[in-house]
């Protein structure tokens, strides 16, 4: 048989690899089984709301119109006639005949004999007593307002401020314009310019000019306006050594 002449197919062979399907191919199932199963779920959640619907509808009771009917107007009726009555005649009245009895004698009132008039008592006499005639109101001075009393301190007020903020530009180490703020007595007198105090003229002087413009002290802040009233009213009082 293997020489025959008539043979047209090749000899069977075993295939030794079997070719499994690839991941591409596993996906792309997946994915036709995954269209295919939410196709059926729309399609029975469909059914479902269909149904449902169609439920409601049937249990609903039907509309009934109400239709309201006017209630008929009661016929009035007429107001009662006055009927006139016939007028009845009055019989005249009978003449009543003469007494014959002889008129009574009229009975005599006895008057009671009026008796005293009572005797008041005198109300006694009420004594009058002296009233206190006011004196006419003068015209008292209101007192003047108090003043205040309490004296600026430059130990205990005003030099804590300038030892504070001042002394590190004017004493120690730096003395900027010959300005020594150290003590009462330097302080007093003044920098290379002239006075920066005028006593009893805080407006004037020139220590309050640079603090109140903020000049002074240089690259610090501010000093707070409680603190420049200090310093004022220590100068207005006249800069004292206290």
């Amino acid at each position: 048989m293997a020489d025959s002449f008539w043979r047209t197919k090749a000899d069977l062979a075993t295939r030794k690899s079997i070719q499994w399907p690839s991941l591409t191919n596993i996906l792309s199932q997946l994915g036709l089984a995954l269209v295919i199963g939410l196709v059926w779920v729309g399609l029975f959640w469909g059914f479902l709301q269909f149904t449902g619907a169609s439920s409601s509808q049937s249990a609903a009771p039907p509309a009934t119109d109400v239709v309201l009917v006017e209630p008929e107007a009661s016929p009035t009726l007429p107001p009662p006639t006055a009927t006139s009555l016939p007028p009845t005649a009055t019989p005249p009245p009978s003449p009543t005949p003469p007494s014959t009895t002889e008129p009574e004698a009229a009975p005599t009132e006895t008057v009671a004999p009026e008796a005293d008039p009572p005797t008041s008592t005198p109300a006694p006499t009420m004594t009058p007593v002296p009233t206190e005639t006011p004196l006419p109101a003068t015209d008292t001075p209101a007192p003047p307002p108090a003043e205040d009393t309490a004296q600026v301190s430059f130990a205990a007020d005003v030099f804590t401020i300038i030892e504070d903020r001042c002394v590190k530009c004017h004493g120690g180490e730096k003395t900027e314009e010959g300005l020594r703020m150290t003590s009462y007595d330097e302080l007093m007198q003044g920098s290379w310019n002239g006075l920066v105090i005028e006593p009893g003229d805080a407006a004037n002087s020139f220590l309050v000019e640079q603090i109140t413009n903020g000049k002074m002290p240089k690259n610090e802040p501010r000093l707070l306006p409680a603190q420049i009233r200090i310093i004022s009213d220590w100068i207005d009082a006249g800069a004292l050594d206290n």
